[in-house]
């Protein structure tokens, strides 16, 4: 079988190391299946051994993008040249993220010539990425191509849903393809570090907005004895001033807090993991979890912030994380202005869905501000940066309001029986060998599919489904 993996790039990130993880897979279950990536950037690093580069995949704003037909076109040469032959299946990453306007297009020509295709979306332009949708909208009625020999593949139950709801009626199929955790890497010599902080409490991000740099700094004040860090700081410059006014915050309230531990560092990811008493999470929004699941593999446990709608998946396999909370619950009365909050989640609502061009629905308001205040709390991480530093403000001056979420979050780590069980669990459920059997499985139903016509499903029924009031995070409206 032959298989042409494409993405926009290489660089080190999710989707470029899941890759990594597929091709490991066929590797070592010596499948016979012959590939080639086809990136718009060089690649970096090592593992992956046969690459093209195509000029026009990468990233591009609507004014710069290539021509689709071009697009597609050098896509079809760089594989035939390097597989002798057309590609059985091409396997495309984030086509419909919308960081290229020429891709979705050039998929759709690829398409219409009778292509097999795994399409695999990893993240959505429909979830919180205003920006990137509207660089979507031109091509938005071809993004998602439907035939017997086109399927879909998602990270999560959640997102699994929204296909199927989305290709109901259409013949394409879609699957839950989980990816790998590979756990080679993750040996260290099990020294301390005495160069870094005891009792930390590692959060090994990159910061971006749902990573809710807020709610660490809440756990800070909330817990002082332990010590609380970040690894890596942003790349994207339009979260740079904000991250910034975290640092000068933490540093201003003189919190056990760090952030960018790893920059300034020469210790090796491993080794900073080896010595954190655990490992913290306050994210948001994931898209498949990695960070659920991970720690186990190092023999960590994990403490903080749940987030049912993806880690569901992993509970239902025996991943056991009954010691993270779902909520963070404070008194609204400590906003300034308390009776504000619900005309500011009015604004962003209607902020938010103007930048989708969909009218605000009836009644939103009120779902979203009850599915974020409960019983006269606000859940922390639901509430934007400045209403953050609001509350925390003022919690740092009572030590009694301090008390009462150290009682509702008191961060326990794991026992070690509890965190070899889900070791256990992580080795048996997202094996490379597991993962690579689960892909070859969905490429032979594609290719037993009858070449058809194509069809075209409907996004805006997976926008709806994004769309919805009662998932409003403050964190995630622009």
């Amino acid at each position: 079988m032959k298989v042409a993996i494409v993405h926009y790039h290489l660089q080190p990130g999710g989707v470029t190391r899941v890759i990594e993880n597929t091709l490991q897979a066929w590797e070592s279950a010596d499948m016979a299946i012959e590939s080639v990536v086809l990136s718009g950037r060089a690649y970096p690093g090592e593992s992956i051994k046969n690459i093209r580069v195509v000029n026009g995949l990468d990233y591009a704003l609507p004014g710069e993008a290539i021509s689709p037909s071009i697009l597609a076109e050098r896509m079809e040469t760089a594989a035939r040249e390097s597989l002798g032959s057309s590609p059985d299946i091409w396997h495309i990453h984030n086509h419909s993220l919308g960081k290229n306007p020429a891709l979705p297009l050039a998929i759709s020509l690829l398409a219409e010539k009778g292509a097999s295709m795994l399409l695999q979306p990893h993240d959505f332009a429909e979830d919180g990425r205003p920006g990137n949708f509207t660089c979507l909208r031109s091509c938005y009625p071809s993004t998602y191509p439907s035939s017997e020999r086109i399927h879909y593949a998602a990270l999560n139950h959640r997102d699994l849903s929204f296909l199927k709801l989305m290709l109901a009626g259409l013949p394409s199929k879609a699957h839950l393809l989980a990816n790998a955790i590979p756990v080679e890497s993750n040996q260290t010599d099990g020294k301390i570090c005495p160069d870094l902080p005891e009792n930390l409490f590692l959060y090994p991000v990159r910061a971006v907005r749902r990573k809710n740099l807020g709610e660490l700094a809440l756990l800070s004040m909330v817990h002082p004895e332990k010590h609380f860090a970040n690894s890596l700081g942003p790349t994207n410059p339009n979260f740079k001033n904000e991250y910034n006014k975290w640092i000068d915050f933490a540093a201003k309230e003189n919190l056990n807090l760090t952030f960018g531990l790893s920059e300034n560092s020469v210790l090796s990811f491993p080794q900073m993991v080896n010595h954190a008493k655990a490992i913290i999470t306050t994210s948001v929004a994931e898209g498949f979890g990695l960070g659920f699941l991970e720690p186990w593999t190092f023999g960590k446990g994990l403490c903080g912030r749940n987030l049912p709608e993806i880690t569901s998946d992993f509970t239902n396999l025996g991943i056991e994380l009954q010691n993270l909370y779902e909520r963070c619950d404070v008194s609204i009365d400590l906003l300034d202005e308390p009776a504000r909050l619900k005309e500011v989640i009015r604004l962003a609502l209607q902020e938010f869905y103007s930048s989708y061009a969909k009218p605000l629905p009836i009644d939103s308001v009120e779902q979203a501000y009850h599915s974020i205040v409960q019983k006269g709390n606000v859940d922390f991480g639901r509430l934007d940066e400045n209403l953050q530093r609001q509350i925390l403000l003022k919690l740092k001056r009572s030590p009694a309001l301090l008390d009462q979420i150290n009682k509702q979050i008191p961060l326990k780590v794991p026992s070690i029986k509890a965190i070899e069980k889900n070791n256990a669990a992580v080795l048996t459920q997202f094996s490379t060998l597991a993962y690579g059997n689960n892909l070859l499985t969905i490429y032979k139903q594609i290719l037993d599919g009858e070449s058809d016509k194509i069809h075209y499903a409907e996004g805006e029924k997976l926008l709806t489904e994004f769309l919805s009031p009662l998932r409003l995070n403050l964190l995630r409206t622009s």
